[in-house]
């Protein structure tokens, strides 16, 4: 549909309106690839507290043997 859209408005020759929908493109696209990096983030957070979380239960264990 936004393919459509960018012809019909490029064969009106109305290059404001393409150059919205392009704009639209991109934003749409930068905004999901900075979704996609927090979520990466997030879930290497999440991690790095279970891994941390580990590593200071087996210290504990060994201080008590």
């Amino acid at each position: 549909m936004r393919l459509r859209s960018i012809i019909r408005h490029i064969s009106d020759q109305n290059w404001i309106a393409v150059a919205l929908d392009l704009i639209i493109v991109v934003v749409g696209v930068f905004i999901g690839i900075q979704v996609s990096n927090w979520n990466d983030a997030r879930q290497n957070q999440a991690g790095a507290t279970a891994y941390l979380s580990e590593i200071a239960a087996d210290v504990s264990a060994d201080i008590k043997q």
